[in-house]
């Protein structure tokens, strides 16, 4: 696949809720071997877009092309299976997918996993003998067993101290390097923003207020990308409380 060819493609994507319009009219592309990045104040429809793309939730009107059916997810809060160990817990999608796979080539894909989000020999431990961040990279392990063309992150540092949210950071980019992956990662944290340097998004009242690189959301003088950074009360945004 080249490089300038997209991975999915957004079509006049329109989502609400009773009365609450989420999202209307979006559209965009995410291309191959790139990290997109969603960003916008609580409220604006991130998460739900990130759902929609992953066909966890549909939309009601509009579409998305997906040219590869392998996708992965990292979802908020890691959400692992309490009662599982972590190699059961990594194995998951794996097994669910294909029932007939030796439990030899399970073992192989799981190892292999866990030393790239540098958690090699944790796989008997349970969840609530891990750290937050040793969570996260569980669920990173996870949603790579199948080798995704795509993956998807929604709030991937949320919980987490800034230090550790680096870590995280720095293995979301080990993973796009190692698997050639392209990657949608959903934020409101300034620090993740400027660790990664890639094309975003900023969603607003249902919108794409504004779209363009790193370097021009902190150096442009675009109102919404300025009051975003600032935090801002005032300005374009009005900002929403859940």
């Amino acid at each position: 696949m080249s490089l300038l060819e997209p991975i999915v493609e957004i079509k006049n994507l329109c989502k609400s809720f009773g009365k609450k319009k989420v999202l209307h009219n979006i559209s965009f592309n995410v291309y191959h071997n790139e990290v997109l990045l969603i960003i916008g104040f609580s409220g604006s429809g991130k998460s739900t877009l990130l759902r929609i793309i992953s066909g966890l939730d549909e939309p009601d009107s509009g579409e998305v092309i997906l040219k590869t059916t392998h996708l992965g997810m990292v979802f908020q809060g890691a959400a692992l299976f309490d009662s599982m160990s972590v190699f059961d817990n990594v194995a998951f999608p794996l097994i669910n997918q294909n029932k007939k796979i030796a439990y030899e080539q399970i073992k192989q894909k799981v190892s292999e996993k866990l030393r790239i989000v540098g958690l090699s020999g944790m796989e008997n431990l349970r969840p609530d003998e891990l750290s937050g961040g040793m969570k996260k990279r569980v669920s990173l392990a996870r949603a790579i067993i199948n080798d995704p063309e795509i993956i998807l992150y929604d709030e991937p540092t949320s919980g987490l101290d800034p230090v550790v949210s680096n870590i995280i950071v720095d293995y979301i980019l080990k993973l796009q390097n190692e698997l050639n992956a392209s990657s949608v990662l959903v934020t409101h944290n300034l620090n993740v923003i400027k660790k990664i340097s890639s094309r975003i998004i900023l969603l607003y009242d249902s919108k794409i207020a504004w779209e363009g690189t790193s370097e021009k959301l902190f150096s442009g003088d675009n109102p919404y990308a300025k009051q975003f950074i600032e935090g801002a009360k005032q300005g374009p945004m009005v900002v929403i409380k859940e």
